[in-house]
């Protein structure tokens, strides 16, 4: 009997407790309203990459979709970058918990991974993003900063800047998706 009077206290008492406060875990697999801006990004863009070096834009198709349950938007590009095939998939997401964004890029011109997290400003509908990754000619670490900025339901811009040891930093590449 003591058993069953402790059991159903403990039973009352979780229940009131999660009625006053969500579960963590819950809240972390539980896609947000910043998830649901993501969302309106799905769907077939063109990816304009200007470059340091270029004369002219690049112009490759990216397609994208809400992945995982809504949990991240992947967009995947494919085309000619320079004469050579290029591919490169992107993941964006927002942490439920620590409210961050993330954002990895993966591509065919290289073995690494690129992995950015920074803080997202909902007023301007912005994120700056920081991350490291390894110069294939010095083997020196770059460090690189990634700003998104949603422009509009139609169109979103990456930045990418570079900084290497003491050097300034330096603004590399921009990718301009523009729906089609």
């Amino acid at each position: 009997m003591l058993k069953k009077t402790i059991l159903f206290i403990l039973l009352i008492q979780s229940s009131i407790m999660g009625a006053q406060e969500k579960d963590p875990w819950t809240v972390y697999m539980t896609p947000s309203s910043i998830h649901e801006s993501f969302a309106k990004y799905e769907g077939e863009f063109q990816m304009e990459i200007e470059m340091n070096g270029l004369n002219e834009p690049m112009v490759i198709s990216s397609s994208h979709a809400m992945i995982l349950g809504g949990r991240f938007l992947e967009l995947k590009q494919k085309g000619k970058m320079m004469g050579m095939d290029y591919e490169s998939i992107f993941t964006i997401g927002h942490n439920t918990i620590d409210g961050s964004i993330s954002m990895t890029t993966l591509t065919n011109m290289g073995t690494g991974t690129l992995a950015l997290n920074g803080e997202w400003d909902e007023n301007t509908n912005t994120a700056t993003l920081y991350g490291k990754l390894t110069n294939p000619v010095s083997k020196k670490t770059i460090n690189v900063k990634q700003t998104l900025e949603f422009i509009d339901e139609d169109t979103f811009l990456i930045q990418s800047f570079d900084q290497e040891e003491d050097q300034p930093e330096k603004k590399t590449v921009e990718y301009r998706f523009v729906r089609i």
